[in-house]
């Protein structure tokens, strides 16, 4: 008879620790460098005991959208992934419907979501939604956790996919009833590989470029959203000095090249200076980088000239010639292309025609200091009972430090600022909305966090735009956010009262136009901010050096006309515009 032995308990090898998947998240969050998520607290709670306990920090927002556009900023300054939470049902559509400046800008912006539990889906359940369609149009990505021991994979995965490639949101989903649910302790939560080595150039294309480049006579580069994306501001103005090319910006690529450099021409596009456009529509050849030539950058598809050579440089395929004609494209990431086109440049012999493009330099140089000299005298212009908005831009430029950030919002404020402020460090020192009305106020906030110690983040918002996230004056007290909030306050959308007035004849529609008159310092000093209200240059100088040196969270509040129209070319065939 043969015996048969059993195992004991002591023979089996030890059960693995279990964690709730809410640990799980938590613990992927910390192991692949997320150290804060932004959010209005919903209802699942062993998740906030999970990020207080892998030392996460929370930063709670009074709205679903502030705290999209927090860890939109928070990216787009880092250049790495932020983290925003959504509750199901409303709070889940919040989040998705304030996704759209993100997508717009590419920004790394994770969206988790949890949903109502798996036990009571498709039974009517309180807020329930069907939430990944409204993610759609607005992310790269989207994946939902149908297992505990996988909670922690995918958020590793969602951080991975939001910052490969071409950026961009993601969106993970969570039903609530899985956040509770135990799983291995040693269940994954590290992303399964680094992110993958961006694209470079082949050497015929590289080659194939520097060719068209050499006979060009009137080259300019056109930098774009794409060569921050990379990090590679210093690459593209070392490229730009060894081949001797002037360099427009997109406003999504402001900062590509210090605007205080030689071969800086400033933003070209709709929201734009003068002289940019007209500089565009001289040259013979656009080396557009980093850029999808939209409507925005190419001034509604008129820029460049017909008659000009265009190459473009971008990491999707899909983006090159898509809006204008090219005679070139490149399937390549920013840096690496400006690097393997100085190489080959270095490397190369002078071009013959170097006597013509030094002239094409010189006067380039010649035209944007006629217009700067412009600009300086229309800023200092006496004005009774407002302040000028170009004299807020000079001021601001004058006393902010080189490596301060500058947000700014959409419409106007997006030309004032885009245009008008001189960046004077390369890189990513200047955010704006990319189409989001009321986005720079909690923008700036989140700025303000990602920047670092000694910088400030400075906003130029008006009061439409404000009038969106009033209550996180309340926010910024709270978190002690040093940001300086400048509301250009002209009691109306002055975009609409301008087209109704120079584009429409003068039959203004007040009453989708003008709001009452409200002094937007007395609110903040209600919440404890710096605050002031003022209607001079001089005042307002003095107002921002106070703010400052105060180190809190501040707000000053200008009065300016709704007359002034910003620098865009929505007006040039009805108004001859200063700048």
């Amino acid at each position: 008879m043969t015996e048969v032995k059993t195992g004991t308990a002591s023979d089996q090898p030890p059960a693995s620790p279990t964690v709730s998947a809410a640990y799980a998240v938590g613990r992927a969050l910390k192991d692949n460098g997320i150290d804060r998520i932004f959010l209005v607290t919903g209802g699942d709670l062993l998740l906030w005991r999970a990020l207080r306990d892998h030392g996460i920090a929370m930063h709670l927002v009074r709205s679903e959208a502030a705290s999209v556009v927090m860890a939109d900023a928070y990216a787009r300054v880092t250049g790495k992934p932020a983290v925003v939470y959504g509750q199901w049902g409303p709070g889940a559509a919040n989040v998705a419907a304030a996704l759209a400046d993100a997508w717009w800008a590419r920004s790394p912006v994770v969206a988790l979501t949890s949903t109502v539990s798996t036990k009571v889906e498709y039974k009517f359940e309180y807020q329930e939604l069907d939430q990944p369609p409204m993610f759609q149009p607005v992310t790269k990505w989207q994946a939902r956790v149908t297992r505990a021991e996988r909670a922690g994979e995918l958020v590793a995965q969602a951080l991975r996919n939001a910052a490969a490639g071409s950026p961009g949101p993601v969106h993970l989903d969570i039903p609530s009833d899985i956040l509770l649910e135990e799983t291995s302790e040693a269940a994954p939560g590290r992303m399964p590989a680094g992110i993958p080595a961006p694209p470079a150039p082949s050497a015929a294309a590289v080659d194939d470029v520097v060719r068209r480049l050499a006979r060009s006579r009137q080259p300019v580069i056109l930098a774009g959203n794409g060569v921050l994306l990379a990090g590679a501001a210093p690459d593209l103005t070392t490229l730009a000095e060894t081949a001797a090319v002037p360099v427009l910006t997109t406003l999504g690529g402001k900062g590509s090249i210090a605007e205080n450099h030689p071969l800086s021409v400033g933003v070209a596009g709709r929201y734009s200076t003068k002289v940019a456009n007209e500089i565009a529509r001289d040259s013979d050849f656009v080396l557009a980088i980093g850029t999808d030539l939209g409507a925005l950058a190419t001034d509604t598809y008129t820029l460049p000239s017909p008659n000009a050579e265009v190459v473009q440089i971008d990491l999707a395929a899909e983006r090159i010639g898509a809006t204008v004609p090219v005679q070139a494209g490149v399937v390549a990431d920013a840096g690496e292309a400006c690097r393997a086109l100085t190489a080959a440049l270095a490397a190369g012999p002078d071009s013959p025609d170097r006597g013509t493009r030094r002239a094409w330099c010189e006067a380039v140089r010649t035209r944007c200091d006629t217009w700067q000299a412009a600009f300086q005298g229309l800023a200092h212009r006496p004005a009774t009972g407002h302040v000028r908005p170009e004299a807020i831009v000079a001021i601001l430029r004058e006393l902010a430090d080189d490596r301060d950030l500058l947000v700014a919002d959409t419409g106007f404020m997006g030309a004032w600022g885009g245009a008008l402020f001189p960046v004077h460090a390369p890189g990513r020192t200047f955010l704006r909305a990319a189409g989001t009305l009321g986005w720079a106020f909690p923008a700036v906030l989140g700025a303000q966090l990602a920047a670092p110690a000694g910088r400030r983040a400075f906003a130029l918002v008006g009061d439409g735009g404000f009038g969106y996230n009033v209550g996180d004056l309340e926010t910024a007290m709270r978190l002690d956010i040093p940001a300086v909030t400048i509301v250009l306050n002209n009691a109306s959308l002055a975009y609409e009262h301008v087209g109704f007035k120079h584009a429409l004849g003068g039959d203004v529609v007040k009453e989708v136009c003008d709001f009452i008159d409200v002094d937007h310092a007395e609110v903040a000093s209600a919440y404890g901010l710096f605050a002031a209200r003022v209607d001079s240059a001089n005042d307002f100088r003095n107002a921002l050096k106070g703010a400052i040196a105060s180190e809190r969270p501040a707000l000053i509040d200008v009065v300016v006309s709704k007359e002034r129209v910003a620098p865009v070319t929505t007006f040039d065939t009805c108004l001859d515009r200063d700048v």
